[in-house]
């Protein structure tokens, strides 16, 4: 499991303490912290619906510049990822209905297994099961907590 490489799911970027923490093993050297520009995207929609009129586009890329997280673009093999991940999401069952209901996470989890980095999620479903270097958030905190400030 790569532990120094990790890619936030959305539900990581409301926990801003443990943004903090994840930005000083970024500025230590320890960590690399990637943000897929379809979490981005999620957050910015997040952010906007609760938000309203008074949402600002600039504070929400101040953010990821502060806490010195990377956006990474989606490429090629997380597109060729998708397509290999739903193929056998389905030969184990999975419906359309499956992929209505979770598109955005298994494009999530095609782009953490292409990569090769650790994918950070709180979110559950079998369509999790495809990605083997997965961690909670607890099981981050856990990480963070071992490692010397």
């Amino acid at each position: 499991m790569n532990l120094t490489a990790l890619i936030l799911d959305t539900n990581v970027l409301w926990n801003l303490d443990l943004c903090r923490r994840l930005s000083a093993r970024i500025a230590a050297g320890d960590m690399q912290v990637y943000i897929p520009t379809l979490v981005h995207a999620e957050r910015i929609r997040q952010i906007a619906e609760q938000y309203g009129g008074s949402f600002a586009i600039d504070v929400v890329r101040q953010f990821i510049a502060d806490a010195r997280f990377d956006l990474l673009p989606l490429a090629t093999n997380h597109a060729e990822a998708v397509a290999d991940i739903w193929l056998q999401l389905r030969q184990g069952g999975a419906s359309e209905d499956t992929w209505r209901a979770h598109r955005f996470d298994i494009v999530l989890c095609a782009v953490a297994r292409a990569s090769g980095y650790t994918l950070v999620t709180d979110e559950t479903g079998s369509h999790f099961a495809v990605v083997s270097d997965r961690i909670d958030l607890a099981e981050l905190e856990a990480l963070l907590d071992g490692v010397p400030e």
